[in-house]
């Protein structure tokens, strides 16, 4: 895959997507989702997105494997800044560490690459995958584009030394996170949610900035920028954290709505049920 043209890359990974519809893998899981989020809509346009999310998660999935082989000039070329009012030329300028939160939408990789080559000090606060031999080339691949992993193992304190230090952590905080979460609305149904990017903005003192790489066409990608959010100051540590939480995710689902065909529909988001979480929604006073 390595030599071969960037738009032949991206053409075998839209048509491995199209097998994989084909042949049914996850399918039922991708059509039950899109059932759930999207109720209003026939069978046929689910299947229709169905079809196109396989063919965007083949892409993204042969590029996260090639990124590493574009030069800087080509990778200004995929990607480049799309809606964002200054936010973060305010926060580089003030030289203020923040939080990214993302999701697995578009290609979310390549958000990594889009800070790094903009000169933030980023690193990915991440889990590491099962499979360690593409544990160790996914990690090649981010530090050859400039950015770093701390890996969830190693706890909370390097993540929040990287941010005392003035870097950006970068979480993509979309699913299920078992009887560990808290219930957030997700599409109005209510989802066992992470409060990793909430606790740092706490611990910190720092705000959440959602940014989503979209793509654009079939080969160029937009970073989108939302408006960064404030912890609230005075309110209780689970009133803040449930309200973090509920901003970013509401800031997904936005962009999830507007390109639902490029989202990750393979995961089963509302797995865990509410009644079986540890934590429950908090209630402000």
């Amino acid at each position: 895959m390595r030599l071969l043209p960037w738009r032949v890359v991206v053409a075998i990974g839209a048509a491995a997507g199209a097998m994989v519809y084909r042949l049914g893998v996850r399918r039922r899981v991708v059509l039950a989702n899109l059932a759930r989020a999207f109720p209003e809509w026939t069978a046929s346009e689910r299947r229709r997105v169905a079809r196109q999310t396989y063919r965007n998660v083949g892409r993204t999935m042969i590029e996260c494997l090639v990124l590493d082989t574009l030069s800087p000039d080509k990778m200004n070329q995929l990607v480049e800044q799309g809606k964002d009012t200054g936010f973060l030329g305010q926060l580089l300028a003030a030289r203020k560490p923040f939080i990214v939160a993302t999701g697995h939408l578009g290609n979310w990789e390549l958000i990594g690459s889009y800070f790094a080559r903009q000169g933030y000090p980023l690193k990915v606060f991440a889990k590491a995958l099962h499979n360690p031999r593409l544990e160790s080339v996914l990690l090649s691949t981010r530090r050859s584009l400039g950015f770093d992993v701390i890996y969830t193992g190693e706890g909370l304190k390097p993540a929040l030394r990287h941010l005392r230090e003035g870097g950006v952590l970068a979480l993509v905080a979309d699913q299920d996170a078992r009887r560990a979460g808290v219930a957030i609305p997700f599409f109005g149904v209510p989802a066992s949610t992470a409060l990793g990017p909430a606790v740092f903005a706490y611990l910190a003192r720092v705000p959440i900035v959602p940014v989503f790489a979209i793509r654009v066409g079939t080969m160029r990608h937009s970073c989108i920028v939302c408006p960064p959010i404030e912890p609230p100051v005075g309110e209780k540590r689970e009133v803040v954290l449930e309200w973090l939480t509920r901003a970013h995710v509401a800031a997904l689902e936005a962009a999830v709505r507007q390109y639902p065909e490029q989202y990750f529909w393979f995961h089963r988001r509302w797995k865990t049920p509410v009644e079986k979480l540890a934590r429950q929604p908090a209630k402000a006073e």
